[in-house]
């Protein structure tokens, strides 16, 4: 968790702690600044005050670029999973500059959550929606997300299918219809996530369904979970690195990264486990 002496600090830590005992066991504080007295002293209250074992937590102070020093961190520790706090929306300027939240999700090699309003008493996600796109990542993005249902005890998880509108226009030409079309597309991929699910263990509380969003990627999964007053989205990691061009000609996720619409997990499925 990256974490600094600022009005945040209390809620920032009292998340990441919360996270840790739901997926983890072992908690890393990156703290990204000047090592001070009373930057120590305010964090030793906060340590004090949530009862944190230190025999489980890393303190680490870091100097220089904010995002290459967390993520060397995380390289040299090994983390399987960054908690950050996000800004929900993103002015134009700071859009195309960049955020520390963006720039952790371009270069990160490991999962990363991003909160957009940490608090004392958060971390509950009872409502997930997670990308069910047709891509060889989806399937272990799926049951990370289930885990984390689980984990967090939630109770609906809506698994949204992003279909552009070039692939109705293509389907159309088969069926001269397009509701036909779009129930075509819905069969074929419903088949799809039910394999996918064949292979995991559900939760008993966890109702789990199926949306199909027809429209532009990363902005319809955007306002659906919003509509939907989904408390987090799980997306799968980016195929590439991105750069400027992702943010001139919008990428998927770019969409979501301006505007997040709840808390946002990007899974990476090089990993083993979150």
């Amino acid at each position: 968790m990256t974490v600094a002496v600022s009005p945040n600090l209390e809620a920032n830590i009292a998340e990441a702690l919360r996270v840790k005992e739901a997926l983890g066991q072992r908690l890393i504080l990156i703290h990204i600044g000047e090592r001070t007295a009373k930057g120590e002293e305010k964090l030793k209250e906060v340590f004090e005050k949530y009862q944190i074992d230190q025999e489980n937590t890393d303190l680490i102070w870091k100097n220089g670029d904010q995002v290459n020093a967390i993520l060397k961190v995380c390289a040299e520790k090994k983390v399987d999973l960054l908690v950050a706090s996000a800004t929900p929306r993103e002015g134009l300027l700071k859009y195309y500059r960049g955020s520390i939240a963006r720039g952790l999700v371009r270069k990160s090699n490991c999962s990363i959550l991003l909160m957009t309003y940490p608090n004392e008493l958060k971390s509950k996600y009872p409502k997930i929606v997670v990308n069910g796109l047709d891509h060889p990542k989806t399937a272990y993005t799926i049951e990370m997300a289930i885990r984390v249902g689980e984990c967090f005890q939630s109770t609906e998880l809506v698994i949204a299918e992003e279909v552009v509108p070039s692939r109705v226009a293509k389907h159309m030409e088969d069926d001269k219809n397009l509701e036909q079309a779009k129930k075509g597309i819905q069969k074929k991929e419903a088949k799809r996530i039910e394999n996918i699910l064949t292979g995991i263990k559900m939760p008993e509380r966890l109702k789990v369904s199926q949306k199909y969003l027809f429209g532009k990627p990363g902005y319809s999964i955007g306002h659906f979970t919003e509509q939907f007053q989904a408390n987090l989205l799980v997306m799968n990691s980016p195929d590439t690195k991105l750069g400027f061009l992702d943010r001139v000609f919008t990428h998927d996720l770019e969409y979501i990264l301006s505007e997040l619409p709840s808390d946002l997990l990007i899974v990476h499925s090089s990993e083993p486990s979150l």
